[in-house]
């Protein structure tokens, strides 16, 4: 039967599509977020809460069968991080351990994973091995991973870890970080010649898949890499992009090790003034940032049932056409195709 389930993180841009679905399923929720706005619907609930404040947490956890753990956070230095990334999600499982959660599912990133090497990758690599060679954002959902996974082993934590990898869709936005640096919102700077097929997923996909993880019995302690099955590269998809608005899109291939020289000789400038929380720009974060790897989600079909969209024309019109405004009839452009 449909119960309580808690959603920290719940305003964003997946938490929102989760929200939605769980309300749809007959579950009452609560969001957490630190910006709360009331809905004036009895089922839904809105509360203020940070991860970083443990009494908060355990405010907002109190009577929740499920809880979804989708905060974010950070700031300049690992000790921000550290903060929201690491410390907040120990709060968060010690209060569904203590509250006898019946669930908890966390919300990683392909970003904790290393796609720096040629292949196909599944769930059995675990995250990145070497973390304090990445971005302080992947490294910290990487630590979140190795702690939730800790406590699961020692404490018999209920937890299932997701990781969705370059989530676009409606209410998004497809100058995503995933395909590339966006100099300026139609010119990407691509990581890498950009001929890889990239994980998209829909994020109605990931909504999807995050409904599925609270029922599905005996998946505790598991992890499941979520990618949608249309893929295209950097360059077909800032291609399709420029081809669906009629806009002046480019997308620029760059070489790795330059993007790095560029990082570097910022990190250079912050060293001489002695900026707090530099930290070395390791190439191994740029190879990741290429996605070279392949990533496998059998696991997440096979054991959660999940079945992402696969239709092409339906990909791009949740990515782009819903997210531009239409074209007035006597514009310029749509003569050049008469």
């Amino acid at each position: 039967m449909p119960g309580k389930a808690v959603v920290i993180g719940g305003g964003g841009f997946i938490g929102s599509a989760l929200v939605r679905l769980l309300l749809a399923d007959g579950w009452r929720v609560r969001v957490v977020s630190r910006q709360p706005r009331a809905s004036g619907r009895p089922e839904l609930e809105a509360v203020r809460g940070d991860v970083a404040d443990g009494a908060s947490m355990r405010a907002a956890i109190e009577g929740a069968e499920v809880v979804y753990h989708l905060a974010m956070g950070g700031g300049d230095s690992w000790a921000d991080f550290q903060r929201d990334f690491v410390d907040g999600t120990a709060a968060v499982a010690k209060a569904c351990r203590d509250f006898g959660v019946r669930r908890l599912i966390y919300t990683s990133s392909s970003a904790a994973l290393y796609l720096g090497r040629s292949g196909t990758i599944d769930e059995s690599a675990g995250p990145d091995p070497q973390p304090e060679k990445r971005s302080l954002y992947s490294r910290g959902k990487v630590e979140a991973e190795r702690l939730l996974m800790r406590l699961h082993r020692e404490e018999r934590l209920p937890v299932v870890i997701l990781r969705p990898c370059i989530v676009v869709g409606r209410g998004g936005l497809f100058a995503h970080g995933g395909v590339g640096y966006w100099a300026s919102d139609t010119h990407c700077i691509g990581w890498g010649p950009g001929k890889t097929p990239l994980p998209f997923v829909l994020v109605e996909d990931v909504a999807q898949a995050m409904c599925a993880a609270k029922d599905v019995t005996g998946i505790e302690g598991m992890s499941f890499n979520l990618a949608g099955d249309v893929r295209p590269s950097a360059r077909e998809f800032v291609r399709a992009v420029g081809e669906r608005t009629l806009r002046n899109f480019h997308f620029r291939p760059c070489h790795l090790r330059k993007l790095q020289a560029v990082e570097i000789a910022k990190w250079a400038l912050k060293a001489f003034v002695r900026k707090p929380g530099n930290t070395w720009p390791s190439y191994r974060d740029f190879a990741s940032r290429g996605m070279i790897s392949q990533i496998d989600c059998s696991a997440a079909k096979q054991i959660l049932n999940w079945k992402p969209n696969a239709d092409v024309e339906h990909f791009y019109r949740e990515v782009v056409d819903s997210n531009v405004k239409p074209i007035h009839p006597e514009d310029l452009r749509l003569a050049v195709g008469r």
